[in-house]
Parts: C-alpha cells; structure tokens; sequence
C-alpha cells in the first residue's frame, strides 16, 4: 500500500493547498481572425503519439465528450450509457430524457417500505411501533431514486433545485420522513415545469413553511408587540428569485451613478412582503389554526387562513401593491407577490447563474449567463420561465460543450461529495439484490458535511460567491465547492472512497428499520466490476485505465497521473486482478483529474 500512499498524499496536497488543476496537453497552432486553434491528440494507449483532431461543438459526440455531457447532466453515468449518448447525440438525449414520465414517487416508495416493514414486524410477533420512522427511511428512498428510476437527467435537475430552494432535516424535518420525500417529489415533478408553479409550490410546502418559518405565521397583533415573521420574505427574495442587487441579463450588476451596486429591495420591502406570507396552517387543520405532530400534516400543501392574514394593502416591489381585499384574501395577496417575484428581470440570470454552477462549472461568462436568461425569458414560444428551455440552454450551450475551453484555468469545478459518491454508485451499477440501497450516510455526513437535504443552513452547503484564499480569489473567481473542502471532509472522503471501491460491504452505511430485523446479503449492494476485472491483467493496464479515464474523467486523465495509476497497479501480485481493478478505480476517483469536472 505504500505506493498508494505515495500518489494519494501528494494529489491531496494539490488539491487544497494550491488549488491546481491537471488538464489534457494542448498546443496551441496558428492565430486566426480571432481565436487560437486548439489541436489535441488521443490514442488508445498512454503516451503514445496519436492523430490530431480539433476540439469544439458540432458533431456527434465521442466516448470523451458523451461521458463530458453526462457528468454535467446526471449523478454518474455507466459505459453502456456513455456509448448511447455517444450514439445519438445530445440533443436527442435531452428530448427522450424531458418527454419521460418521472420514474416514481420518493413518498410512495418510502410508504412500500414502511409497509413491508409493517408486514416484517407483524410475522416475529412484534409491535409496529417498532418501525423506525425517521431520517434513515427517507433515505433508502431517494437512493432508491437515483440508482434505479430512468430519468437521470431530472434526478440531476431536482438535486440541483434542492441546493437552492433548501430545507433540511435539521432542526425538526428529519423526524418527520414523509415530508422530506414529499417536498423533494415535489422538486422532481417540477424539474421540467414552469419555474413560477416550482415557486408556488415551494412557498406553500409545509417542509419550506416549518423551515423558513412562514407557517403558522399570524397577522400583526400591535397590542401584543406582535408583527409578521419575515424569514421567508427575506430568502425567497434573496436565495430564491433576485437576489441582492440590480442585475443585467448577463448577470452582472447594474451600477449607480456612483459606479455603486443597486440593492433589489429594503428592509421595508422585506417587511411588506412578510405580510404576504401570513395566515397559512397545516393542509389537514380542520377548526383550528395551530401546530400540528400528524405526518399526514407534512405531505400536503398548506392551507390559508384568512382570519390570520394581514389585511390591507401591500407595497410590494416595482411599484406594485396588493388590492384591499374585503374581507382578506391571502391567495390572491401570495399570488401577486409571487408574480412579481417571477416577473422581476433578475430572476432569468438570477436563477441561470445557480443553476449553471450546480450542473456544469463555478465560473460562467456573462455571455453564457445571458445565453441561458434569454431561454428563461422566452422559451421560443412566448412563454416565460420553463425549465425545459433553461436546462436544455445551459447544457447544450457553446460554453458547456467546447471541449477546447477544458484547458483554460477557469473552467470546470470541483465535484461536490455527494456527487463523487453517485458517480462511484452509478458508473459501476451498484444496487443490492433485492433491489434497495439501504444507505443512512450517518459517517458520510460527518466526514464529507453533505448529506442530501440536510443543509446547515439556508445558504447550502457551500455558498455561491465563495472564493477561497489564494490563486482563485486573487484572480476574483469563485469555487462554491471549496467552502467544505477542508483537512477532515478531504481525508474523510479518501476513506469512505477506499471502503466504497474496496469492501462491498462498506459501500453503504446499512441501517436496520426495525427492532429484530433480520440482515441478509441480499441487502448488501455490490460494484458491477465485471468488465473491469477482465482488464486486470498486466498486459491489459492501459485498457483498464482507458476505460476508468472515459467513465469518470470524461478523458481528461493527464498522461502523468495515468502512467502513475499503471506503476502503482503493477505492483499489486499478477494473482489479485480484482484488487488491481479495483485500486485502479481508487486511485482514479482521487486524482485531481477526476475531482475537479472540466
């Protein structure tokens, strides 16, 4: 092991100390009217000369760029799916993959689960309130999702949208399972929607109403000291529709007279808006407008009280206030604000940023952000804020897909845990035989600090401006990514990486549901190395790592770290071609070639 030790340290080091990103070699050849020519080189064996091709967008994709694509538009992707794409092109990808009913529902699959359990218990004799109901249950369920529902591009998508419209499981949430696959259902069904019905739905979620305490939020009481909650009013607006400042379609901000940014709203705006949000109790309240313990509760959207909404007129922004309604009428108060919200000109860039930095690089152009606003604004059909338009933009984009632009120093972005750990999960079809991924990620999060839907705070887990110290702050760029990288989640992810590729039964944290459930091998999910292990041979080294370089380094491997990868394999016994395999994937998922997606 220690040759391990020898590559693992040093790539590490690399990775946070100075933020170095390995790229392929290029040349660059000539000058045009207005670009350099790009010219790199491939072949199927390491270090070897091979013939020139010119890199850019506009024919049918190969091994390389089809696994590119779905790195930036699933949560990992085998070799089979890899020569699909390469097959068919992306945009026919992204038309079959829009027009797919979504696989399933996360709270019905949780239900079958509890219903199964419930059928367990009741054969030993036991007590249903045995079932343990809690956060580790939601979990099987969205695992369930990722790994086995066939529409990867949307499973993508609604991770993305949970990094934005965030709630977590903490404080509260997470006892309370059936709201957290609800809520994330919810973001599933409307990943290829329109984003003002995302935004309603968010809004009137009780899991955003508890989080963002909008629930249970009565109208002012002046007599009491009393006045309307205004967390919501303030993060809808700041994290979820506009943000802080004036922007142009492009993304950057407008700028005063002063040359001084121009705030999007006020603390009286927040004010106004909170009156808005008042009045809303749990769906199933019938007779009383109070808190409620029921999970049913948890899984319906909330329903307005309007003896408990703020009555009157609000001022709302752009100049736009609420009617007067006699007596109150809380809806149609939510409603015009969300309108507003929906129809303020930030929302396009605002929210095409966002979503460009969860699905393909940290850094994009105002150019690209002006590209994918322009989608949001009209979607080719007059209509405003389909998600369809706005995904298909952001990953068909010249910016996205111009595999020349891998080798410039801003590109890419670092790959978030969670991803690393669906890419593992995905590129090698790990499921258990009896088709679960029992999975509660207790260490995972404690190592890595992700865990989905389970946020610190409303801000993600990383937020978006952040700019770590050194080379990419002083070059005024941004690394969201690397706000949780640091000495424990970097070594927290090194070991929970040589278990997954190691130790089939360290692949996942298994967590039983139930008091006297019994364990079986059957719930144990494996890596499908099968073609892997066939390459395991010395002579087959350089195919093995050919292989690995297409399905999770989309060819961006450098020579050096393949070579690296080679010697230290070697000196594993001729005997052990599954450990050799295995390693390969180890030492592959740790290099920086693979950690940051170019």
């Amino acid at each position: 092991m220690r040759s391990t030790t020898t590559l693992l340290f040093p790539l590490l080091f690399f990775i946070v100390s100075n933020n170095i990103i390995f790229s392929q070699q290029t040349e660059t050849i000539g000058a045009g009217n207005s670009e350099d020519v790009t010219v790199s080189t491939s072949h199927n064996a390491v270090a070897q000369p091979g013939e020139n091709t010119l890199s850019g967008v506009g024919y049918l994709p190969n091994l390389n760029a089809a696994s590119r694509f779905l790195g930036h538009a699933t949560l990992g992707a085998d070799y089979e799916l890899i020569e699909e794409v390469a097959n068919v092109g992306f945009k026919a990808w992204l038309d079959d993959q829009m027009s797919m009913p979504v696989g399933f529902s996360i709270e019905d699959h949780l239900n079958s689960i509890r219903a199964a359990a419930y059928d367990s218990i009741a054969a030993i004799g036991g007590d249903s309130t045995d079932f343990y109901y809690n956060t580790e249950t939601w979990l099987y369920a969205w695992w369930k999702y990722v790994m086995d529902s066939p529409d990867l591009l949307r499973a993508r998508v609604a991770y993305s949208l949970s990094q934005i419209f965030v709630i977590s499981e903490d404080p509260d949430l997470g006892a309370y399972p059936t709201t957290l696959c609800n809520y994330y259902d919810m973001l599933i069904e409307h990943s290829f929607g329109n984003f003002r019905d995302l935004l309603g739905d968010v809004t009137r979620h009780p899991a955003m109403g508890s989080y963002l305490t909008h629930l249970m939020n009565p109208k002012s009481d002046t007599a009491n000291n009393r006045f309307p909650d205004e967390n919501y009013a303030r993060e809808i607006m700041q994290l979820f529709t506009i943000g802080l400042y004036e922007l142009n379609s492009d993304g950057t901000r407008i700028l005063d007279s002063n040359n001084d940014p121009i705030p999007t709203y006020d603390n009286d705006d927040i004010a106004e808006f909170a009156k808005v949000f008042t009045g809303y109790t749990f769906g199933d309240n019938v007779g009383f407008f109070d808190y409620s313990n029921r999970e049913a509760s948890y899984s319906q959207p909330m329903a307005m009280w309007n003896d408990y909404h703020e009555p009157g007129v609000k001022h709302l922004l752009n100049n736009v206030t609420t009617p007067n309604h006699v007596p109150p009428n809380g809806e149609a108060d939510v409603d015009t604000a969300l309108n507003v919200l929906f129809n303020h000109q930030n929302v396009g860039p605002f929210i095409g940023r966002l979503l460009i930095q969860r699905l393909v690089k940290s850094n994009p152009s105002p150019e690209y952000i002006s590209r994918v606003s322009a989608a949001f604004a009209d979607n080719g059909s007059g209509v405003r804020g389909d998600m369809k338009s706005v995904i298909e933009a952001i990953l068909l984009d010249p910016e996205a897909r111009d595999c020349a632009l891998v080798n410039h120093a801003h590109e890419g972005m670092l790959r978030e845990p969670l991803v690393r750990y669906t890419n593992i999960a995905r590129a090698f079809n790990a499921m258990a035989p009896d088709g679960t991924f029992r999975n509660s990620m207790y260490d995972f999060r404690e190592k890595t600090e992700q865990r989905p839907l389970a946020s610190p705070t409303v801000f993600n887990f990383f937020k978006p401006d952040y700019q770590p110290i050194g080379p990419i702050a002083d070059a005024n760029l941004v690394a969201p990514e690397f706000q949780i990288t640091n000495a424990q989640t970097i070594l927290g992810y090194a070991s929970h990486l040589h278990r997954w590729s190691m130790r089939e039964s360290d692949l996942i944290e298994y967590w039983s549901i139930f008091s006297g459930e019994t364990y079986s091998a059957d719930k144990e999910p494996v890596l499908d190395l099968s073609d892997e292990l066939q390459l395991g041979d010395e002579e087959k080294f350089i195919e093995l790592v050919d292989r690995l370089n297409i399905i999770l380094a989309h060819g961006n491997m450098t020579p050096e770290t393949q070579q690296t990868i080679i010697n230290t394999v070697a000196q594993i016994p001729a005997y052990e071609t599954e450990l050799r395999a295995r390693m390969a994937i180890f030492l592959t998922m740790i290099s920086p070639d693979y950690l940051i997606m170019r």
